[in-house]
């Protein structure tokens, strides 16, 4: 294949790389800057002082999300897989609650669990039987069971690009005892928010995900997957710490310098450009705590409903094997009012209420921007288009997810090419 100079891609995150993927298989050389001296933007892995790898933000993948399947070896990133459902602590002991369509041998305990009535899960089976029918798209666009709205253009947004999921819930019909003890606790984890504020579109086009595929966590942690797809790139040009300030259509404004932009541009950076707005963000604490308490037994997340700062946890020797005895990792609720050291240590008191004894710190991170708060969510397919040759990409623009990031990303490539081919069409 013959290859033409490409844009400019900024930011080496999930959206950048997916970008740059799709130009090159357009048949085009983009150059691709990062302000950090590694590619991978929110994808990324540290390591405890015995090599153990932890993973900050992001800490699993699921393996039904359509960018993922587009792009990526699975088998080549070893990955454990977690147990399709949850270990809730409620009325004193942990109770399980799990997918018996793909773990059966689960079922007895979570028929008997006591949480969520018989009602609640004829109800979560119709909305499993409705995702399943309705595209992936359609449901992110917020137009899940509206089939009136099937024939509108994409970029049209359905209700449920605008309604919280706490609404859907309620309009869903689920009790408040399956809301407030397996609902909320999980999808708290997943949004990094415990109203569930999140778009609607987004809960039900995740819970489709997670239903049609597994949840997953490379053997060398998450950043192994920016790795996989930075070495599928083999015509883009790459620049690492080089910090843009601002872009346009013309230049590219870095630290120090400035460089005139020839073939337009894609920004995967938020707040870099007018036009792609900064947006709030959700944030996390992750952390590794040393621990003496009786593990699962088997790779699947713990959770604690009522918790106001713990959203899940896991006992690593469950998934990584005897490397990770003695550990449990667990992620928390950012409040930026508050020092890592008062989330920990209300972090320890949750997880001591739910039977979970820790003793030292091994390992934290706080993170102020881990997921975009967007409102609302939805498919933007042409980028979107900032100004003329310029196109923004990152899951701030589209869903906030790696499936968001990546498609957002291949999107913004794909318009690019539409616009370099008219400009040389019409030339």
């Amino acid at each position: 294949m013959q290859y033409d100079k490409g844009p400019v891609v900024i930011g080496g995150g999930a959206a950048g790389l997916a970008a740059c993927l799709a130009l090159e298989k357009a048949g085009f050389s983009p150059l691709l800057i990062e302000a950090s001296d590694r590619l991978g933007g929110r994808l990324r892995t540290e390591s405890l002082p015995d090599g153990t790898p932890v993973d900050r933000g992001f800490q699993v993948l699921q393996a039904g999300y359509p960018e993922l399947q587009r792009w990526v070896d699975f088998e080549a990133l070893e990955c454990a897989a977690f147990v399709p459902g949850a270990k809730v602590f409620s009325r004193g002991k942990w109770r399980t609650l799990a997918d018996p369509r793909r773990a059966l041998g689960w079922l007895p305990a979570t028929l008997v669990s006591g949480i969520g009535s018989w009602s609640d899960r004829v109800k979560v089976l119709r909305l499993l039987i409705q995702l399943r029918r309705c595209p992936a798209l359609d449901i992110q666009n917020g137009h899940f069971n509206s089939p009136q709205n099937r024939a509108a253009p994409v970029v049209e947004l359905g209700p449920w690009s605008h309604k919280s999921t706490s609404k859907f819930l309620q309009e869903w019909g689920f009790s408040d005892a399956f809301v407030q003890e397996f609902l909320l606790p999980f999808f708290s984890g997943i949004f990094l928010e415990g109203a569930l504020q999140t778009p609607a579109a987004q809960f039900q086009f995740t819970f489709k995900m997670l239903a049609e595929g597994k949840v997953l966590r490379p053997k060398r942690g998450v950043e192994a997957l920016a790795h996989q797809l930075a070495d599928q790139l083999v015509r883009t040009e790459v620049k690492l710490g080089r910090k843009v300030v601002s872009c346009s259509r013309e230049t590219l404004h870095l630290e120090g310098e400035s460089i005139p932009v020839e073939r337009g541009a894609i920004i995967a950076v938020p707040g870099l450009h007018p036009n792609y707005p900064s947006g709030n963000w959700n944030g996390c604490v992750n952390a590794v705590f040393r621990s003496r308490t009786p593990r699962f037994g088997k790779a699947v997340i713990g959770l604690i409903p009522g918790a106001k700062k713990v959203t899940n946890l896991h006992f690593m020797e469950d998934l990584e094997g005897t490397q990770g005895a003695g550990r449990v990792n667990v992620t928390g609720l950012r409040d930026p009012k508050e020092t890592v050291v008062e989330a920990l240590e209300a972090m320890r008191k949750e997880l001591h209420d739910a039977g979970v004894e820790c003793t030292e710190v091994e390992w934290s991170v706080a993170i102020d921007r881990a997921l975009p708060r967007n409102r609302p969510v939805g498919n933007r397919p042409r980028g979107p288009e900032l100004e003329t040759g310029v196109f923004g990409a990152g899951d701030a623009l589209l869903a906030p997810s790696l499936e968001g990031a990546m498609r957002s990303g291949r999107k913004a490539a794909e318009a690019w090419v539409s616009w370099q081919r008219e400009a040389q069409h019409s030339s």
